[in-house]
C-alpha cells in the first residue's frame, strides 16, 4: 500500500443509517491505516464504529484487514508479519480468531512492498444489536521476518449485516359515529421505529372531531350526519413517514335516533313534578339466586291516574319504567312498558332485565326499581301495582330452593335519584353499543306455578 494510495482512504467513512438497505457501507475502523514506526516492528490497535442503523436487527459482521510496509533494505529481500486479533466485543466468536498476513517483497523491488496481503474475520456467535452496540477495538502487531522496514502498517475496514425495521404503516380509527354521542378512536401506528409523532390530517377533515398530535386519538362529539373523509400522516424516530392504509379514512356519522313519539314509553325521560310525587309512583324490589333459576316481575294499572289528551278524551294508561342495578348500585339496563288499565305485563329478570346488561359481568342478584309515569310526558303518575318473586335456599345444608312471590314495596323518590337514574339510561340509550337495553312487557303473567321448585 503505498502512500498516494494511502492518501485516497485516510478518513472515516460513517455507517448510512439507511433503512431499507441490508448491509452497510464499509467503514473504516481508525487510525487507518494503523501505522506502526519502528524497523523491528510493533503494536497498537484501532477501534471500529458500533453498529448504528436505527430500528435494525443485526445479522451479521464482517471484517476486512489489509497489510503494507515502507523503505526496506535496498537490494534485499524483505518479510513482514503483520497479525489482526479482534478484541470484542465480549461474547462475540470470530472466524479467523486471529490472522496473520506476510507482506513479501524481493531483492529487485527497492523502498516499499509490492502486493498488499488482504484476509478477514467474520463474527460466527454472540451476534446481536446489543453486543455491537458500542465500539470495539482490533488490536495489530507487526514483526520484521526478514530484512527491516521504516514504517509497517495494518488497515482495518467494517460491514455489518442486517435486517431493516419494518415498514412503518398507519391505521384508519373506527369508522362509525352517531351524531351527539361522543367519539373515541385513534389512528395506530405500527412498525418503523418507536416513538411515533407527530400524527397529522395531510388531507380531509375531520372537524368538530379533534386529533392528538402526540398519541393519535380522536375525540370529540359529532354535530352533523355524514361522512368525515381524510387522510391521516404520522412519523417515527428516524423521521420516516406514513400515511394510512387505506390512503383514504372515512368516519360514517349517522344520524341522531329520533325522539319517541308521543305515548311511546321512554325510560329516559320520566321527570320530577313539581310538587310531590305520587306515593306509589316508585317501588322496589329484589330478586336473587339468579345463576340457579329465573325471577318474575308482574305488573299492572288500577286506572288511578285519569290524563286529559290534547282534545279533551281521557286515559289511565301508564308508562312503567324499569331500572335494573347490580349489587353494586350500577344501573345495568333499564326500558319503558305500556300498560293499561287493568292489563297484566311480565317481566323475566333473567331474559329480560339481565340477558343484556351494560356492564360485562352478569349479576345473580339485583335490584329492580319501578317508575310510573305518564306517556309522552313523563310525569309521574298513580296507579302501579307490581309483584315480583325470588328463589331462597331451602336451608343452609340443601342444594334445594323455593319461589316466593311478594308485591313490590312503596319507595321515596328524590328529584336528585331521579334525574340520575333517567340520565344514565339515556347514556345507555345513545351510547349505540345495544348493551343495557332490556327486553318487552309481554302481555301475561309469570310466576310461582311457572317456575315451579328448583
Amino acid at each position: 500500500m503505498t502512500n498516494k494510495v494511502l492518501l485516497i482512504f485516510i478518513g472515516v467513512v460513517l455507517l448510512s443509517a439507511a433503512a431499507y438497505a441490508n448491509t452497510t457501507p464499509s467503514a473504516n475502523c481508525t487510525p487507518f491505516p494503523l501505522v506502526i514506526v519502528n524497523p523491528a516492528g510493533g503494536s497498537g490497535s484501532v477501534s471500529c464504529p458500533a453498529f448504528s442503523v436505527p430500528g435494525a436487527t443485526l445479522t451479521g459482521v464482517t471484517l476486512t484487514y489489509r497489510a503494507d510496509y515502507q523503505f526496506g533494505n535496498t537490494g534485499g529481500a524483505t518479510d513482514i508479519a503483520v497479525t489482526f486479533v479482534p478484541a470484542g466485543p465480549g461474547g462475540v466468536t470470530w472466524t479467523p480468531a486471529s490472522q496473520k498476513l506476510d507482506v513479501l517483497n524481493d531483492a529487485a523491488m527497492d523502498g516499499s512492498s509490492g502486493g498488499e496481503p488482504a484476509g478477514g474475520s467474520n463474527a460466527t456467535a454472540g451476534v446481536s444489536t446489543a453486543a455491537f452496540a458500542a465500539a470495539f477495538n482490533v488490536n495489530i502487531s507487526s514483526a520484521v521476518v526478514t530484512g527491516t522496514a521504516a514504517t509497517s502498517s495494518g488497515a482495518v475496514s467494517i460491514v455489518y449485516t442486517y435486517t431493516p425495521a419494518p415498514a412503518l404503516t398507519l391505521a384508519c380509527p373506527a369508522s362509525t359515529g352517531t351524531v351527539g354521542v361522543p367519539y373515541s378512536s385513534a389512528l395506530v401506528a405500527s412498525g418503523g421505529v418507536p416513538a411515533y409523532g407527530p400524527y397529522a390530517i395531510f388531507a380531509g377533515s375531520i372537524s368538530p372531531l379533534m386529533l392528538n398530535p402526540t398519541t393519535g386519538a380522536i375525540t370529540g362529539t359529532p354535530t352533523t350526519a355524514g361522512p368525515l373523509t381524510f387522510t391521516g400522516m404520522v412519523t417515527d424516530s428516524i423521521a420516516e413517514t406514513a400515511t394510512t392504509t387505506p390512503t383514504t379514512c372515512t368516519i360514517t356519522i349517522a344520524s341522531a335516533p329520533p325522539p319517541p313519539p308521543p305515548g311511546v314509553c321512554n325510560a329516559s325521560t320520566p321527570v320530577f313534578p313539581d310538587g310531590s310525587a305520587p306515593a306509589d309512583a316508585f317501588l322496589i324490589r329484589y330478586a336473587t339466586n339468579l345463576n340457579i333459576g329465573d325471577s318474575f316481575v308482574d305488573l299492572t294499572n288500577t286506572g288511578a291516574q285519569v290524563i286529559t289528551g290534547p282534545g279533551g278524551g281521557t286515559s289511565s294508561n301508564l308508562c312503567v319504567n324499569v331500572y335494573t342495578f347490580d349489587a353494586a348500585e350500577e344501573l345495568i339496563s333499564c326500558c319503558g312498558c305500556l300498560v293499561t288499565p287493568n292489563g297484566l305485563q311480565s317481566l323475566s329478570v333473567v331474559q329480560s332485565l339481565i340477558s343484556n346488561p351494560l356492564t360485562p359481568a352478569v349479576p345473580s342478584s339485583v335490584v329492580v326499581k319501578l317508575v310510573a309515569s305518564v306517556p309522552g310526558t313523563g310525569t309521574l303518575a298513580s296507579g302501579l301495582l307490581a309483584w315480583g318473586t325470588t328463589l331462597h335456599q331451602n336451608t343452609s345444608t340443601t342444594s334445594s330452593y323455593g319461589l316466593t312471590e311478594t308485591p313490590f314495596s312503596p319507595s321515596h323518590l328524590s328529584s336528585a335519584e331521579l334525574t340520575h337514574i333517567t340520565s344514565t339510561c339515556g347514556f345507555i340509550q345513545s351510547n349505540g353499543s345495544g348493551f343495557g337495553i332490556c327486553g318487552g312487557c309481554p302481555s301475561n303473567g309469570l310466576g310461582a306455578s311457572t317456575a315451579g321448585n328448583q
